[in-house]
């Protein structure tokens, strides 16, 4: 970790931290696991969480500020999580005084005055953990709980391919913080009826091509079961863990009901050009892209299909 992080940490008496918008678990965990350990160690200080309102957000009873100008002016911004500018919730972040950047994506483009990035990373809760432990941190059992839930979601109970040895360091530090583990799994891969009726849903209009598999999903689908298109788009996993299956996409109509939202992940095969193409991006295995026309859509089926067949045929 750049040592000057710690350094601004401990000289700004405010502290404004920002996540990526449509949080997941890995940005909600290290942004309010964060905040958590530096009210603690720094009770003096305040601490604010910035960012629109989302259902993960709402479901953990995770509170966000509204925030006035002054604040920002005078305040460090730490921005979490974040791969783009432009996916930075809350744009304000601009307006701090200093602005600070931890992040497990691949760098596309710098900018905060402070970047630390690690792309080996399985999760940004797991750097935060890490650097923690070196440095002998203290962690309330909210921050560890947080952290350890980021974790495991980003890295799926640690099956996915930027798992490594401190993976396990960062979870076996959390654990000294009488972390619930039962608990976090629960709030990362349970269930409501309502989800579980949609899940259904989403395997039932799945397609196969080669060793590709994918379901496009309208606002018919999904609105009269779930509160939105952000917990819609979540619902990739389920497409997961079919045996020979290498790639698999979950294309979602947006709330503009016009454009799609593309959710991708493979097993090992690297999925980012595709993605780039598109004017997405992500991890090697998980990808994201936005404003999708459909047909732009069957161009991606194309291009994945023959990506799961091509490189399966080179390592036969």
């Amino acid at each position: 970790m750049n040592p000057k992080i710690l350094d601004s940490i401990q000289k700004y008496d405010s502290i404004i931290i920002f996540r990526h918008i449509l949080p997941d678990m890995d940005a909600l965990g290290s942004q309010y696991g964060l905040a958590s350990w530096i009210r603690s160690a720094y009770p003096q200080k305040k601490v604010y969480c910035a960012g629109e309102g989302s259902p993960l957000q709402k479901k953990l009873g995770l509170s966000l500020e509204t925030l006035s100008e002054g604040i920002y002016l005078k305040s460090l911004g730490i921005v979490l999580d974040a791969s783009t500018a432009n996916r930075v919730d809350d744009q304000n972040y601009t307006r701090c005084a200093s602005t600070i950047r931890i992040d497990h994506h691949v760098q596309t483009e710098s900018f905060c005055s402070v970047e630390w990035i690690d792309p080996k990373a399985s999760a940004t809760c797991e750097m935060l953990a890490l650097w923690l432990k070196e440095n002998q941190g203290m962690l309330p059992a909210d921050a560890a709980n947080l952290l350890y839930a980021g974790l495991v979601a980003d890295n799926v109970r640690f099956t996915t391919k930027s798992v490594s040895a401190n993976s396990f360091y960062a979870a076996a530090y959390l654990m000294n913080f009488g972390i619930d583990v039962i608990a976090c799994d629960q709030m990362n891969y349970s269930s409501t009826w309502n989800d579980y009726q949609y899940e259904t849903l989403v395997r039932t209009k799945a397609s196969r091509k080669n060793h590709f598999l994918y379901a496009v999903m309208e606002q018919d689908d999904y609105l009269p079961v779930l509160s939105s298109f952000a917990s819609a788009k979540e619902k990739v996993y389920v497409l997961s863990g079919v045996e020979d299956i290498q790639i698999w996409a979950l294309f979602t109509r947006m709330e503009d009901g016009v454009h799609y939202s593309a959710s991708l992940r493979s097993k090992t095969i690297d999925i980012r050009a595709v993605a780039q193409k598109y004017h997405g991006g992500g991890h090697a295995c998980a990808c994201g892209i936005k404003n999708l026309t459909r047909d732009q859509i069957k161009e991606i089926v194309e291009l994945l299909a023959n990506l799961s067949e091509s490189v399966l045929s080179i390592s036969v």
